[in-house]
């Protein structure tokens, strides 16, 4: 039999410094995801010249740990106290993060064996996903723990999503020119110094939630057993569907931003700083579909407009890529494609929260931290396997990594891995597997005092 919930921690006031102090937060995750969606390959193929085979492997291999550490993670903050469930392991979890984010972007010398500087760079990119991993999930769980209001985890995903797009505006923008600046033409080094200095700023990003956010709602006790949290949560469709759309759009993310330099290079045939700037009209456009996504959900209620977002970013794709490859075709596409990213993503964070805490209609055991920690993983894993399936086409179309010219095969697998196969991604789940969480959600309106109908 189920022990008694807890009671829920003192209230206090949500005032402006936490919500701000919370998006803070993803602006530092963000800094760090976007290096490594946009980056990380391109850093390793054409930087540190490892094969793309090898790379490949090693973006599979590395997530490997996070999928025995994010689920422990998660299962260790249900079983915590209420009130201190999360915020312990974020605050703890902030230094070694810092460290392994230089340590990650170390120059490989290419004296050594390809061998050797594989494993290297392998070994350290798994510790970095575990760092990521633990700090992540206790952050993510936080978006259910601040408050049980709809609307204040409506303002708190806004905040966390105008965060996280300052931070992928500032990667796109400052990573190439700064790493140039700062290595005076040797990249490597450049990665290097760059990465130290973001280490910095995002400790002190991620110091902010930590020190200003309060955990106010108290989940079910611990003594509720692993199989009977992994059973309710599993209960839960609304979850299930939701963590299996965002799964598919992360993959198709991770084509997207992980071909785009390949593409401006190869394709648009232009410098790799371009794609620095399209990155940058991502974000501005991400930015100002957050701000619309508030009064949009307001009007047709979270699930609809996350629906309607992500097919209509998948048939902006898809457009894209039946038109002629040039530079401002592919700026204007990748511009709406932001807009509608925007408008999804705080809605999405919502109705997560939503779900998890029984607010979908199903009944179950509240499972904050393994649903934030699986939901976590299962993005982590789009991105992964993403990049690994990436590599995979480039190296079957013939691309050479390190050479200036690519062949025709190549550019048309560059071109795909772009465009089309993100756009098949995002309509596969805004058309089939949001659809029956748009019928079932309840919540009509973010501000609807109406009873909700039935599901």
């Amino acid at each position: 039999m189920m022990a008694a919930r807890p009671p829920v921690p003192a209230a206090s006031r949500i005032g402006l410094a936490e919500v701000v102090a919370f998006g803070a937060g993803d602006m530092g995750f963000n800094i760090i995801w976007g290096l490594m969606l946009s980056y990380l390959a391109y850093f390793y193929t054409e930087i540190c010249l490892l094969p793309v085979q090898m790379v490949g492997f090693m973006l599979m291999a590395a997530r490997a740990a996070s999928l025995v550490t994010d689920p422990a993670v998660g299962i260790w903050i249900d079983r915590r106290s209420a009130g201190r469930q999360a915020l312990p392991l974020l605050r703890g979890g902030i230094v070694p993060f810092m460290v392994l984010v230089a340590l990650v972007f170390m120059p490989l010398p290419h004296g050594w064996p390809v061998v050797v500087r594989g494993l290297c760079a392998t070994i350290g990119y798994m510790a970095l996903c575990v760092a990521y991993g633990v700090a992540n999930t206790a952050y993510g769980a936080m978006t259910s723990l601040i408050s049980p209001d709809h609307n204040m985890r409506l303002r708190l995903a806004t905040s966390r999503m105008v965060g996280a797009t300052l931070g992928s505006l500032l990667v796109s923008i400052a990573t190439l020119p700064m790493v140039d600046w700062l290595g005076h033409g040797d990249r490597q080094a450049g990665f290097a110094l760059f990465m130290v200095v973001v280490a910095c700023v995002v400790g002190g990003l991620l110091w902010l939630p930590s020190r200003f956010c309060h955990e106010r709602v108290a989940t079910d006790s611990g003594d509720v057993t692993v199989r009977a949290r992994i059973a309710g949560l599993l209960a839960n469709r609304g979850w299930r569907r939701l963590t299996g759309a965002m799964l598919l759009t992360m993959l198709g993310s991770t084509f997207l931003f992980g071909a785009l330099v390949y593409d401006v290079r190869y394709v648009l045939h232009d410098s790799d700083h371009v794609a620095g700037w399209l990155l940058g009209i991502i974000s501005l456009m991400v930015l100002a579909g957050c701000g619309v996504s508030l009064p949009l959900a307001a009007r047709w209620g979270t699930a609809p407009v996350m629906r309607a977002g992500t097919l209509a970013a998948g048939g902006v794709l898809l457009v894209a890529y039946a038109l002629p490859a040039r530079v401002e075709v592919t700026g204007a596409s990748l511009a709406l494609f932001g807009l509608c990213v925007g408008i999804c993503n705080p809605v999405c964070f919502t109705l997560l929260a939503h779900c998890m805490d029984g607010g979908d209609g199903f009944s179950g055991t509240h499972t904050v931290g393994l649903a934030w920690a699986l939901n976590s993983t299962a993005s982590k894993m789009a991105f992964d396997v993403g990049g690994s399936l990436l590599a995979g086409v480039l190296a079957v179309s013939g691309l050479v990594s390190g050479a200036g010219a690519q062949s025709l095969q190549a550019q048309a697998g560059i071109h795909a891995g772009f465009l089309l196969v993100p756009a098949i991604l995002y309509l596969l789940a805004g058309g089939v597997v949001l659809r029956r969480v748009v019928r079932q959600n309840p919540v009509a309106a973010v501000n609807s005092t109406a009873s909700p109908p039935p599901t």
